[in-house]
C-alpha cells in the first residue's frame, strides 16, 4: 500500500518533572531550535511530527505536559491511551531522577497496554554538572526495561533519534498487536487539536 494512502496517528506523551527540558526537546524536534529561556508548560501543549518506516507514514501527535504539581491531574488526563511515551528527567537535576518513579506508575496506570516507553536523560550538554551517572540511569532503565537515551535540546543530540525510534516501534507493536490503537475518543476534539497545532498548540488549564 502506498504510503501516501496509509498514514498510521499514534498518540504520544512527553512526561516528567517541571524544568527538565520536555518542551525544549519538543521545540528542537519540530523547529530545530532552542529558545534558552521558557515558561513552564501550563496544562499541555500539542505538537505532530511525522516520519516514514517500512514504506509506510507515521504521524505522532505529541502531547507536551506539563511536570508541575499544580496541573499533575490536568497532565495525566492525557496520558489516556497513549500508545507511547518519552519520560524525561534532568541529568543536572536529581530531583528529577528520583521522581521517576512516580512518572512511570502513572504511565503504566493511565496509558495503552503495553505502550512503548523511552527514557531520555537530558541536558547532557551540560556535562560538567551532572549528577545521575549513565550507569545508574541504565540501571532504572534496565528495571523497567526501557530503552534509555541521553539527549540535549541545546544541540538536539539524539532528540530526533528518541522519537523516531518511538514512532517505528510503536508501529511494529502495533502491527503485531501487542498494542492496542485506541479510536479516538472524540473526532470533534481532534480536529480541534489539529487546528491549535497550526497556531502553536497550546492548550491551557482553565
Amino acid at each position: 500500500m502506498s504510503s501516501d494512502l496509509s498514514t498510521h496517528s499514534y498518540k504520544v506523551v512527553v512526561v516528567g518533572s517541571s524544568g527538565v527540558g520536555k518542551t525544549a526537546i519538543v521545540q528542537h524536534l519540530i523547529s530545530g531550535n532552542f529558545r534558552e529561556e521558557s515558561q513552564p508548560t501550563i496544562g499541555v501543549e500539542f505538537k505532530s511530527y511525522s516520519l516514514q518506516t517500512d514504506g509506510e507514514s507515521i504521524k505522532l501527535q505529541i502531547w507536551d505536559t506539563a511536570g508541575q504539581e499544580r496541573f499533575r491531574s490536568v497532565s495525566k488526563a492525557y496520558f489516556r491511551n497513549a500508545l507511547g511515551a518519552i519520560l524525561v528527567f534532568d541529568l543536572t537535576n536529581r530531583q528529577s531522577f528520583d521522581e521517576l518513579n512516580v512518572w512511570f506508575n502513572d504511565l503504566s496506570t493511565l496509558c495503552a497496554p503495553n505502550a512503548y516507553i523511552i527514557l531520555i536523560g537530558n541536558k547532557v550538554d551540560l556535562e560538567e554538572d551532572r549528577q545521575i551517572v549513565e550507569s545508574e540511569a541504565n540501571a532504572f532503565a534496565q528495571r523497567y526495561d526501557l530503552i534509555y537515551l541521553e539527549t540535549s535540546a541545546k544541540n538536539g543530540n539524539n532528540v530526533e533519534e528518541a522519537f523516531v525510534r518511538l514512532g517505528k516501534e510503536i508501529y511494529r507493536k502495533v502491527k503485531s498487536g501487542d498494542i492496542k490503537a485506541a479510536k479516538p475518543q472524540s473526532k470533534k476534539i481532534t480536529e480541534e487539536d489539529e487546528n491549535n497545532n497550526d497556531n502553536g498548540g497550546k492548550k491551557g488549564c482553565c
